[in-house]
């Protein structure tokens, strides 16, 4: 006798595209159902802080130009921010260009020293979590594209977080690509069943 392959591709990984922020806790990760006979994937999530916000506290003077904006190096394992300064005579703002990641404390900021006869500006950075990683608990099976992952609101003033998922194996490509295997064993023909994931 012959049969039709059954294919059980879990989720092996979540992407984070976008983090997200003023988390402060880390919110519960959701993902679509999975097709009629296979188990929903979960998984949970990770926080991690990121540079919100710079306040300039002391705009210096005597800039010409807009001076460089840097930031103390972040822990090992993170990502050092970066920024661009505004300038009106002296410094009115600075955007955040890349919040880093890895920080336990907020970072020092410091500027391009001033023109001779100018002062330097000075700063504070505040930091915000956003979500870093997804840890996945439980694959799920059954499912034949990636499913969609969902995570709980931000809270007010935040952004929700937004993650795609890979499907193990290739998902759909590979279940179409399956066929059965058959073998004859004393003059009969011996059913393989692929399972995966």
């Amino acid at each position: 006798p012959t049969a039709t392959a059954v294919l059980q591709t879990g989720v092996t990984s979540v992407t984070v595209t976008n983090g997200g922020n003023g988390y402060t806790s880390a919110p519960t990760v959701s993902f679509a159902a999975a097709p009629s006979g296979g188990t929903t994937a979960a998984a949970t999530a990770a926080l991690q802080y990121e540079v919100a916000s710079v306040t300039v506290t002391n705009g210096g003077s005597g800039y010409t130009s807009a001076p460089t904006v840097s930031f103390a190096a972040a822990p090992s394992g993170g990502t050092t921010a970066a920024a661009t300064a505004a300038l009106q005579y002296e410094v009115a703002s600075v955007t955040v260009t890349n919040g880093g990641s890895g920080y336990t404390s907020a970072p020092t900021v410091s500027f391009t020293a001033a023109p001779s006869g100018g002062t330097t500006a000075t700063a504070t950075a505040a930091l915000q979590y956003r979500i870093g990683s997804v840890t996945i608990t439980n694959p799920g099976s059954g499912y034949l594209l990636a499913p969609t992952v969902t995570f709980q609101a931000a809270p007010p003033g935040g952004t929700t977080a937004t993650a795609t998922a890979t499907l193990a194996e290739g998902g759909y490509d590979r279940y179409q690509n399956l066929y059965w295997a058959r073998q004859t064993l004393y003059g009969k023909q011996l059913r393989v069943q692929v399972v995966e994931g």
